[in-house]
């Protein structure tokens, strides 16, 4: 059924982009610190399944643009 629903409006969508600097005023984590769901849609997107993750207001809180994961390698985080 389309349309939107109320938690709609706190959704947003994570990309990342493979990085070789982190820029010194970045928060950086290691995807250890993610919760459960939040580390399983980034190892998604890193891993190419998606172009990007939809993220519910609770997971998109433990990111901010312009955060680094360290993973397999650096991702900087951008919302949208």
């Amino acid at each position: 059924m389309a349309g939107s629903s109320t938690t709609d409006a706190h959704t947003r969508h994570l990309t990342v982009r493979r990085t070789d600097s982190v820029p010194a005023d970045a928060r950086v984590r290691h995807v250890d610190e993610l919760s459960d769901d939040a580390r399983q849609r980034l190892i998604a997107v890193v891993g190419g399944d998606a172009t990007g993750a939809r993220l519910d207001g609770t997971t998109a809180g433990e990111f901010a643009d312009g955060d680094v994961v360290v993973s397999t390698g650096y991702y900087e985080v951008d919302l949208t």
